[in-house]
């Protein structure tokens, strides 16, 4: 093999480890950080809209 071909495995290589070690893992950590404010999110805004409520519940007097 010639020294470009070693070059382009060698690159390959490279990118499959990135891609085994890091960016899984990453992905990982990522995806669970976003699925907890996605969640923490709706929390929110399930509380403020319990809290606002709509036109007819202000317009209620009691009566």
């Amino acid at each position: 093999m010639g020294i470009i071909t070693d070059l382009f495995f060698a690159i390959g290589d490279i990118c499959k480890w990135t891609f085994e070690h890091l960016l899984s893992p990453l992905g990982v950590i990522f995806g669970w950080t976003f699925t907890f404010i996605g969640i923490g999110l709706l929390g929110w805004w399930l509380k403020n809209l319990a809290s606002f409520g709509n036109d007819n519940e202000k317009k209620y007097d009691g009566i």
